[in-house]
Formats: C-alpha cells, sequence, structure tokens
C-alpha cells in the first residue's frame, strides 16, 4: 500500500460509470493508503450542479459505501461559495500527519487547463498529479514544456516528492453527466450508464426532470 491519499475532485451531477471505471482502475494502479471522492460545492470553471449538494454526496454514498479505502469526503460541501482545488488540499495538509503525500488526480481536459486553476503553482507545491489520458490521444508538446521538470514516468519518484506529473492511459467509456442530464430532461433511456442504486436515487427524488 502506497502511503499517499488520493483526491478526486468533481461535480459529480450525477456520479456515472465513466468516474466509477476511471475511480476503480486507478485504485488498483496505485494502492493508495486511502481515496478521496470530493464533490464540490461550486465549481469554478463549469456550470452550477443541477442536484443539490446533499443529493450528489448521497449518489456518491451509494456507489462507494462499500469499498474500504475509497472514502467520501463532504469538505467542499460544507463550504460556502466556489470550490478551489488549491484551498482544499491547503486545509487537508493541515488535518494531516506532516509531509503526507497528496495525489490529486485529473482528467487530460482539466490538466490542459490547469495554468488558468487558481495559484496552480501551489497546488503542485501540495501535491503530484496523476492525470489520466484516453489511448490515442496526442498530448500538446508546447504546453507540456512548462511542466518538463515535474513530468515522470517512474511511480517511486512520483510517490516520494511533490510537483510531480504522471500519466496512467486508461480505457474511458464515453459517457458525461451532461448528456446523462439531457437524456433525463427528454425522456430517453439513460440507465446503461448508472449504478442502479443511482438509478433508483434519481427517480425516487424526481431528479433533473
Amino acid at each position: 500500500m502506497s502511503d499517499t491519499i488520493g483526491i478526486f475532485g468533481g461535480a459529480f451531477d450525477p456520479i456515472h460509470k465513466g468516474h466509477i471505471k476511471s475511480i476503480q482502475d486507478i485504485n488498483k494502479l496505485v494502492n493508495f493508503s486511502e481515496l478521496k471522492i470530493i464533490p464540490c460545492n461550486i465549481p469554478a470553471l463549469k456550470e452550477q450542479a443541477v442536484a443539490s449538494k446533499e443529493e450528489r454526496f448521497q449518489m456518491l454514498k451509494l456507489v462507494f459505501d462499500n469499498d474500504e479505502n475509497i472514502k467520501i469526503d463532504p469538505c467542499e460541501l460544507k463550504k460556502e461559495g466556489i470550490s478551489y482545488t488549491v484551498d482544499t488540499l491547503e486545509d487537508l495538509s493541515k488535518k494531516s500527519k506532516p509531509n503526507q503525500h497528496f495525489s490529486l488526480i485529473m482528467g487530460l481536459d482539466a490538466f490542459m487547463n490547469l495554468t488558468s486553476w487558481k495559484n496552480y503553482k501551489r497546488i503542485l507545491e501540495l501535491s503530484s498529479l496523476i492525470v489520466l489520458k484516453r489511448p490515442n490521444y496526442v498530448l500538446d508538446k508546447e504546453y507540456l514544456k512548462k511542466f518538463k521538470e515535474n513530468i515522470t514516468d517512474e511511480l517511486d519518484v512520483f510517490l516520494n516528492s511533490t510537483g510531480k506529473v504522471i500519466f496512467f492511459t486508461l480505457t474511458q467509456l464515453d459517457v458525461s453527466s451532461t448528456q446523462i442530464k439531457k437524456a433525463i430532461r427528454d425522456g430517453e433511456s439513460f440507465d446503461e450508464n448508472l449504478d442502479q442504486k443511482v438509478i433508483n436515487f434519481i427517480k425516487d427524488k424526481l431528479i433533473y426532470k
């Protein structure tokens, strides 16, 4: 088991099988001491969520409650305003043991916008980044030059220092929360992209109608 805490954030509006597969796959590859799933309150770079923060939290609990090292952390939901990753990392660092290693997990699309995030250089001081990319995706070489000193393909190096960036290629499902919400609004089938417990919850609460 690696002495690193994984952090997987997002709106999860709703949590879908694409999220679930990515989380389960990276959890097997890295074997975190703990993997925190952190739903945001108000996304910094996306539209505000449709489901309430309580509903999004409950959907995550339904999916992951039986996973031993995966924990749903409501820290951002408890705070008012926009959720900034750097603020969350600062708070987690203060609450954790000295020199605790954090692995911030993000999709390639998020990484390609990292330089526009609030205080992104501080994010690299507080954590290392696991970037999930799709097979056959060509990276922007000019953008990568900004992270030349950060990028590594050695997991041991990654886990023993902050500010490192490592890429994992995962076969990700072609599904998005936006597509699911549209299908529900339009009265179309959406069941194949969601966990059955989440489907039941959405139907019972009449979310996204």
